[in-house]
């Protein structure tokens, strides 16, 4: 088991490469969020919506992600019911258009703190288990200790966020 000694936090590099594409960033964007529970399509399809240049129609968005166009719409309705993109009109143009919600960014933290708080209700929950050893129940309220004081600086970050959008 490998041990973490160092106190500053560490930024991971991305491998060497010669040049990163858009596709290539819509597939790690993809594999990161199926990571977080959606499906990788849908993931494919933030990450396609979050570089583009314009709102696209889905049949576009289809197209360039070599997706059935039903597919397309299941996980753009997906990701529009979770917030991350919203569908758009176009005047004189019967097709539905998706761009990336511009509070988009907000979303994924508020969602990541949510899983932050189910954790945390876990923990509590296990903290008052009846056949734990001293040293467990230690060990579990030093994380919870751990996982107040990371989840108050989400918590306020998040807070500053939703303050400065609102100005």
């Amino acid at each position: 088991m490998t041990a973490y000694k160092s106190s500053t936090v560490q930024h991971r590099q991305p491998a060497a490469r010669s040049r990163c594409t858009r596709k290539d960033f819509v597939e790690r964007f993809a594999v990161a969020k199926e990571a977080d529970g959606l499906p990788r399509i849908a993931g494919r399809i933030f990450g396609l919506l979050l570089t583009a240049e314009r709102d696209l129609s889905l049949d576009e968005i289809a197209k360039e992600l070599g997706a059935s166009k039903g597919s397309a719409s299941v996980n753009t309705r997906l990701l529009e019911q979770s917030g991350f993109i919203e569908q758009v009109s176009r005047p004189g143009d019967r097709r539905d258009y998706y761009s990336i919600s511009p509070d988009m960014f907000e979303r994924t933290m508020a969602e990541r703190l949510a899983r932050w708080h189910r954790l945390h209700d876990i923990v509590i929950y296990g903290i008052t288990a009846s056949d734990l050893s001293p040293a467990v129940r230690t060990r579990l309220k030093e994380f919870e200790q751990a996982h107040n004081s990371i989840r108050e600086v989400l918590e306020t970050a998040l807070t500053k966020l939703r303050t400065r959008r609102k100005r």
